[in-house]
Parts: structure tokens; sequence; C-alpha cells
């Protein structure tokens, strides 16, 4: 089998289950690149997810190498393989959980009972673990945008058990110096590497720009410009007239717009402009960001613009001493 690459992303369930159904069929260890073969006959997919596929059912302990390439089923008395996925997969979920200490993404509805996943907060699925979390039926959305999941009730209580071991550990604050520190560090390394990203992706925008090596990155020089990439709107433009403040977000397309991010796209008007990237995409060729020309606060508060704004933040101003 080829080098698998995570970031790839995984299978859809219903091409996961034909696969290890394909697999389970064979009275004898087959080759890896002929089950893809087979499994490519029927329908379209992936060659790299399908490999990723593979990769994670033998990790889960379902699939297994019987020779240098063969494969064959690890449980080949399984009915149900569907269940059998779910069973695993949601403990891999919660244990990524645990690993990364990240259980406040996880919350419990006092009235309904549901247990509610935030998927901003998860931790990383740039394997594509988020797709099967909603294909196999771990937890549902209302839209494929949506933030917050709900896990369906049969599944709750492995998330019960993963957190009542996860609670057995010593208690301990909201959130130390050292994992604040984490924290930021990883935004800072998400942000870094959407601006250097959109920084190649604008050079070959522009590729017969003769002065495409000024396309350049200013956060580098000034964190308080309002923007992060100095680049030009059109192969005609001679002078700097596209200033880009790059957002890097994950499943859930979520942005912090700072108070002078919004002062410096009122300043630049039309030459402004919003590059959200998918931090998960960017290995694609294929992938384009998200760009929003001119963007200004009104167009994401309007009930039909499709997002929805909230307030993370409030500065307070004494207006007298005492």
């Amino acid at each position: 089998m080829s080098t698998v690459r995570p970031s790839d992303g995984l299978l859809s369930a219903s091409d996961t289950i034909r696969l290890i159904e394909l697999l389970a069929k064979r009275s004898s260890p087959v080759d890896g690149e002929a089950l893809l073969f087979d499994l490519a006959a029927t329908s379209p997919i992936s060659w790299s997810r399908a490999r990723n596929t593979i990769a994670k059912l033998s990790s889960y302990g379902m699939v297994r190498q019987a020779g240098p390439s063969s494969l064959e089923v690890a449980k080949p008395q399984t009915k149900d393989w569907s269940n059998a996925i779910v069973a695993q997969l949601a403990q891999d979920l919660a244990a990524r959980i645990t690993r990364d200490n990240a259980w406040s993404c996880l919350k419990r509805e006092s009235t309904s009972g549901e247990f509610r996943i935030d998927s901003m907060t998860l931790p990383s699925l740039e394997d594509g673990l988020g797709l099967w979390i909603t294909e196999f039926g771990i937890a549902t959305r209302s839209s494929f945008a949506a933030r917050y999941w709900t896990v369906v009730i049969e599944h709750q209580h492995l998330f019960l058990a993963e957190a009542t071991n996860a609670n057995r550990k010593l208690p301990r604050r909201s959130k130390s110096a050292a994992r604040l520190a984490a924290d930021l560090e990883r935004q800072a390394h998400h942000g870094e590497a959407a601006e250097k990203w959109v920084l190649e992706f604008e050079r070959r925008r522009l590729s017969k720009h003769p002065l495409r090596d000024q396309i350049r990155r200013i956060s580098i020089d000034d964190v308080a410009a309002g923007y992060d990439i100095l680049s030009f709107a059109s192969e005609g433009s001679l002078n700097h007239d596209l200033f880009i403040e790059v957002k890097s977000h994950g499943v859930t397309k979520l942005f912090h717009w700072s108070r002078n991010e919004i002062a410096t796209a009122r300043e630049f008007g039309q030459e402004y402009a919003l590059y959200l990237v998918d931090r998960e995409q960017t290995s694609k060729a294929e992938y384009s960001p998200h760009i929003i020309m001119a963007p200004y606060p009104e167009m994401f508060s309007s009930p039909d613009s499709g997002w929805k704004v909230e307030a993370t933040s409030f500065e307070h101003v004494a207006l007298h001493d005492g």
C-alpha cells in the first residue's frame, strides 16, 4: 500500500462499509491495491482517502496485514460492521478529548439531558474523523456548518465512561499558565501557517505579475496593521491595492475580527479582503479559500447573512472614580 497522508481525509461511511464488507467476503487475504480497484469499480472513490480508511480500520483492530501487501478482516465473525466501527469511533473521539484535556467541548443540557459537542473546541480532526462522527451517527448536526453537534443518545454512555475515567485524575485549575500558553501557541501556529499558504496562493494567482515578489506578509513586521498580506488585485495593478486579513478555521467556519481589523476594513473599503482558510483543506492542490471582498460588520449580522455573530469580549470604561 502507498504511504497515507491523514490530511486527505477518510471515505464516507457508506463507502467504508462497502470496503470492509468487500474484504470480509474474501475467503483468503487480498492485495490492498486490488481491493481498492474492486471498490472503485462500483463507484468513484478517492484512493488516498481509501488508503487512509484502511489505516484507520487497522488502528481500530478491524483490518490487519496478512502479508507485505495483503489484507484481511481481523474479526470475520462480525455481522454489523457499522456498529463495530461506531464503538471504536466513539472511543477514539473520547480518548482524543481526554488526551488533549478538552472536555469543555462536551456539555450536557440540563433540561433535555442531551450531550452537545462544540465542534470549534474539539481536538484536531485533521484526519477526517469529523466526517465519520456525523455519518456513522455518533452525533447529529442541523447543518453542515453547524457549530454544535448533538450526541446520539445510544452513544452517550461511551462518553460518560471516558469522562468518569478522566475525572479520576487530580483536578486542575480552569486554565494554567502553561495551558494558556499552549493554546495561544497553537492558535499562532495555525495563523502563521494560513498566512504562509495565502502568500503562496497569491503568488500563484499572480504568477505573471512583474512585481509578484512584492506580495508579502506584513504581519511579520507589524502585528497591528489590521491586515496580514500585501498583494495586488490583478496583474494590471502596479501598486499594492489588495490588503488581505487571513483567518484560519477548522471544521466550522468561524473567525474573530478585531476592532482594529474592522477599522482597517472600513479605511481600505474595496481594497480590503478577508481570506477564510480551512486548514484541513490546504494540502489539496485544487483548494481555494473563501474570499470576502470589502467586508463590513453589518454584512454578517443581518438575518439572512448566513452568519451568526457573537460578542466574545467587552470593553468596560469607568465613568467616574470610586
